[in-house]
């Protein structure tokens, strides 16, 4: 049970900050309550839920320490991704590349739709670095990052941008220049970065 929430929430199917509720999975799954709740507590103790008294169980929500650490290590292993696969990568997975960037254009309407494609996107870059390395690294960091995606960390106009930043990481992918595709990725990261700070202070201001 312990891993059924876990993936649903490197999943997306559950945000930071949103609730999560033990009936979501006793009745899809069809279990009693106590499985889930066993699961919930294991989860809480590794700090990827927390528990208010008027909300239930939350999915966890980086602190800001947290997140300046995270985003500083993913920034350069972003980097370090796209530079191996503008070395390594094969023109099919390449097209592959291309077309989760068009899948997420074509959802751009729908932030949590677009969230998932955004982590898909990412992942696909990583297996196409061809290095089992980077690959446990990504893997080891994966739960922490599931923690930075969120519908509220896609401003309006945020889809257009992060498009563009995409499509630039691939064609230089794709034009096989691992010192660009370095440097795109990680500019990507840095805006990503910059874009969860305004939008944290928004709605810290805002209440």
């Amino acid at each position: 049970m312990y891993q059924e929430v876990l993936q649903a929430i490197r999943d997306g199917r559950y945000h930071p900050g949103e609730r999560i509720r033990e009936s979501d999975f006793t009745k899809s799954l069809n279990v009693s309550r106590t499985p889930v709740r066993e699961a919930f507590r294991r989860l809480q103790s590794e700090g990827r839920l927390t528990v208010e008294a008027q909300r239930g169980a939350i999915v966890a929500e980086l602190n800001p320490q947290e997140v300046a650490e995270l985003y500083a290590l993913r920034q350069h292993l972003e980097g370090v991704a796209a530079r191996f696969a503008a070395q390594h990568a094969s023109d099919m997975e390449i097209a592959n590349l291309e077309y989760i960037l068009e899948k997420g254009k074509e959802a751009s309407g729908d932030p949590r739709e677009l969230n998932q494609i955004n982590w898909e996107l990412h992942h696909a870059i990583y297996n196409a670095a061809h290095n089992r390395f980077l690959i446990k690294a990504f893997e080891s960091i994966s739960d922490s990052m599931a923690l930075l995606r969120g519908v509220k960390y896609i401003p309006d106009d945020r889809p257009n941008t992060l498009y563009e930043e995409h499509h630039r990481i691939i064609e230089e992918i794709k034009n096989r220049n691992p010192k660009a595709a370095d440097k795109a990725a990680q500019e990507h990261i840095q805006q990503s970065f910059q874009i969860h700070l305004e939008t944290t202070f928004k709605q810290r201001s805002s209440k």
